[in-house]
């Protein structure tokens, strides 16, 4: 996996003693997709909730406006043309099927009518991720369509999986947002897609057994890249399929440390991280992360 998505197990590590004016609360502000925009009658802090149609703004200053520029020069997903980014995914994609769209306009109604050549970048970020992944799990009915770029529907989403088009959404919050977030986001509904599919091989009986014991423990692995470790632990427990997705995010971009910290755990809890180990492993192919 790249080395971005690799640092996806350790924690976020905070900009604010490089960046003047930055503070904790912005940083989290930031993290979360807020911007500052400078306007006519003056600067704001806001913008669309999550993704979604709605957006709240706040008065902001000159000196956060600038420590947002600075901080979204080390962790945004950067806007630009990259032609040679956009044919490397597309090689990705062209054997597998698989369509991209994208939408430059949040609003939008419809597609774009060629991929955005400003998402340059991400297609790049998109292509080195896909690289790493079994060229079946590119390959297979589950998965047809990847769209940048656009609203969720109905509030707030950062993105999404829907089955009945076997699409992937990654919408505005993650492709204009943290690079971070999106590595953990397009992973995550990727896990989505392979939660599916594992249901119609029948294989999750298993999967939903080992659930129920490591859920009792409440031994879930979390990753700081949306929300904090703690929130998409929650996130895990109440929700089988989020697990699944989430363990599939886990398992490539934290393989080593996932098994690190699988043996430390109580013998039950160990037993049932190993079957679901296990089943990834090999719906993975055999393929094991560092």
């Amino acid at each position: 996996m790249p080395r971005e998505v690799r640092e996806l197990r350790a924690s976020w590590p905070s900009q604010v003693s490089r960046i003047p004016n930055l503070i904790e609360e912005l940083e989290k502000d930031f993290r979360f997709g807020q911007r500052i925009l400078k306007t006519e009658r003056g600067y704001f802090l806001g913008g669309a909730i999550k993704g979604g149609t709605s957006s709240a703004w706040y008065p902001s200053t000159r000196e956060q406006y600038k420590a947002y520029g600075a901080w979204f020069e080390l962790e945004g997903v950067i806007e630009g043309r990259d032609d040679e980014g956009l044919d490397r995914l597309r090689t990705v994609l062209a054997p597998t099927g698989i369509q991209l769209v994208t939408k430059r306009r949040a609003n939008a109604k419809d597609v774009d009518p060629e991929p955005y050549s400003g998402f340059g970048p991400l297609y790049r970020i998109t292509a080195s991720v896909l690289e790493a992944l079994p060229p079946a799990h590119l390959r297979r009915p589950e998965l047809a369509k990847l769209q940048l770029g656009g609203w969720g529907p109905d509030g707030a989403k950062a993105s999404a999986y829907d089955d009945a088009t076997a699409t992937v959404y990654m919408y505005e919050f993650a492709v204009r947002g943290a690079r971070r977030t999106y590595h953990g986001l397009l992973l995550h509904e990727l896990g989505h897609v392979h939660e599916v599919a594992l249901g119609r091989a029948g294989r999750l009986k298993p999967l939903h057994d080992a659930y129920k014991v490591i859920g009792e423990a409440d031994a879930f692995f979390g990753v700081e890249f949306l929300l904090d470790t703690s929130t998409r632990k929650l996130h895990q427990k109440f929700v089988f399929t989020e697990f699944l997705a989430e363990t599939y995010m886990i398992y490539a971009a934290c393989g080593a440390a996932l098994r690190a910290w699988v043996a430390e755990q109580s013998r039950a809890v160990v037993g049932a991280w190993r079957t679901v180990y296990e089943v990834f492993r090999e719906t993975f192919g055999g393929v094991e992360y560092e």
